[in-house]
């Protein structure tokens, strides 16, 4: 259905196959890491677990924010890439599976998390980086809002089917084991998570199969007789001659900075809701229309960086995100403002974060090095991953207000902003701009 689709809106076998893996990993983050596992976490864990998930994704964002760069340099070999994505991607596929089996306990459940969003994370620096085999500068901007739109569909769709077990047990099952009866069969509270999750991973191995079959690496370095002892040289290179690079760290640095809201509001969004009186029911109709609105404005966001320019449609997504801290601030005096903020939520997110893969995949000055600096642009968003939290937790812990916490992510968008002023725009950005 979704290749159809993509074919009739004028989109290549290629670019079709890079999409189509967008649509397969994201019901799985939806499904399993926004919804079901902190659920399930939350049940099977002794005391407060909020503090083991938070040491959980502390350590995966860690090791991967390490391993990046290293995997980046070696993956721009001649027929490396495709084995690193198939690495990492069965690594969270199998990871997935096995956290959905119903019998481990609580700790098993957060070690085998961790491997999966390894495997899955993993896979995602590889992903963003066929960007530049798929498709040239001028449609990147298209391809890459094309992805994170079609992403947010195709996670809501079948989010509706994966969720039927959970919902079941959930509206039906018995208030205290949570398990529903059905005749002779009993659906236990973790057989139900484990089914949603499992059909998860089933989604998204399915549409993996089309980028490993229709993509391949373009651009790249030939392979030489001592591949790691180069690739760890042309790390080195890399670090070295800064001066070469400064536009692409001075937007890694921006990025860093305005990413580490985005990321907050996406990974604490639900957790400062609860805190300020929002009901689980209203959180998860949130998370779903967020997915739906995300859509179109992720669409629109690609096209409008033809006519403005892709730093100006990053300056407007700043600008959204500093409404949407300042909405969810005002959450406590009228919990109706739940619904500002999904709106605006839903109009900036995935824009902002198409446009800033795009816009870095054509500050590339050579593609072959894509890899590379894709693994660069990993390790800023990981690090960035980590300190908002702990901004906004610290905040909290003094003032005692979960409001006064989220109006502290207001400088880091701010500086962000002010970084991303001295970025240059590459020539192919400047004649896009001119022929419009």
């Amino acid at each position: 259905m979704f290749t159809k689709i993509l074919k009739k809106l004028g989109f290549t076998n290629e670019e079709v196959s890079w999409i189509l893996y967008d649509i397969g990993n994201s019901a799985q983050v939806l499904t399993t890491c926004t919804v079901i596992f902190p659920l399930l976490i939350a049940k099977i864990t002794p005391g407060d677990s909020s503090i083991y998930v938070g040491w959980a994704n502390a350590i995966y964002a860690i090791i991967l924010a390490i391993l990046s760069p290293v995997l980046g340099t070696l993956a721009d070999y001649k027929g490396r890439k495709m084995k690193y994505f198939k690495f990492f991607l069965y690594m969270g596929i199998f990871a997935g599976f096995a956290l959905a089996l119903p019998f481990i306990d609580y700790k098993m459940a957060l070690f085998i998390f961790v491997i999966a969003m390894l495997g899955y994370n993993g896979s995602i620096i590889f992903y963003d980086a066929f960007i530049v085999d798929v498709c040239n500068d001028e449609r990147v901007d298209r391809v890459s809002a094309a992805g994170y739109a079609w992403g947010y569909i195709g996670s809501v769709l079948p989010f509706f089917i994966f969720i039927i077990p959970f919902a079941a047990v959930t509206l039906f099952g018995d208030k205290n084991t949570g398990d529903l009866v059905l005749g002779s069969f009993t659906l236990t509270y973790r057989m139900a998570c484990g089914l949603t999750m499992g059909m998860a991973v089933l989604w998204w191995l399915f549409y993996s199969r089309p980028i490993q079959k229709n993509v391949v690496q373009k651009n790249y370095h030939e392979p030489v007789p001592h591949v790691v002892r180069e690739s760890f040289s042309h790390l080195f290179r890399t670090f070295k001659d800064v001066k070469k690079n400064k536009n692409i760290f001075l937007f890694c640095i921006a990025y860093f900075f305005y990413i580490d809201c985005v990321n907050t509001v996406i990974k604490m969004a639900v957790s400062l809701a609860t805190d300020m009186g929002i009901s689980d029911v209203v959180s998860l109709v949130v998370v779903i229309a967020i997915n739906i609105i995300a859509c179109p404005f992720s669409i629109l966001f690609g096209r409008f960086v033809g006519k403005f320019g892709s730093k100006k449609m990053i300056y407007a997504g700043i600008v959204g995100y500093i409404g949407v801290i300042c909405s969810g601030a005002m959450i406590p005096v009228n919990k109706n403002y739940i619904w500002l903020v999904a709106m605006l939520v839903g109009m900036f997110q995935g824009g902002i974060q198409s446009v800033s893969r795009s816009y870095f995949a054509k500050l590339i000055p050579n593609k072959a090095d894509s890899n590379e600096f894709f693994g660069f642009f990993s390790v800023f968003s990981k690090f960035s991953a980590i300190l908002g939290p702990i901004a906004v937790s610290i905040i909290i812990m003094i003032t005692g207000e979960t409001r006064y916490g989220i109006l502290g992510l207001i400088p880091m968008m701010l500086i962000g902003m002010i970084v991303l002023v001295f970025v240059k725009d590459p020539e192919i950005e400047k004649e896009i701009i001119r022929k419009k």
